[in-house]
């Protein structure tokens, strides 16, 4: 998935892309498929976002460092 950052450049650049698409014709097609994928964008930035928050920072630093004591595990 791409960074949430790179997601927020997109959803600006299909805002501009909509606006674009519906100067002429509000009601047509084409403009409603644009917004549609700003939506979607949007979505996937906002879940992105939300992604990054839930990290803990214990699992990040055991990914990288999994032989240390404080990323142990045991099985009973």
């Amino acid at each position: 998935m791409a960074a949430p950052d790179q997601i927020q450049s997109n959803v600006e650049e299909s805002i501009k892309g909509a606006e674009e698409a519906c100067a002429e014709d509000p009601a047509s097609g084409e403009c409603v498929a644009a917004w549609d994928e700003v939506e979607e964008l949007s979505a996937a930035a906002s879940h992105a976002r939300d992604k990054q928050k839930v990290s803990d920072p214990l699992e990040t630093y055991c990914k990288d460092n999994p032989e240390t004591d404080e990323c142990r595990t045991y099985d009973n």
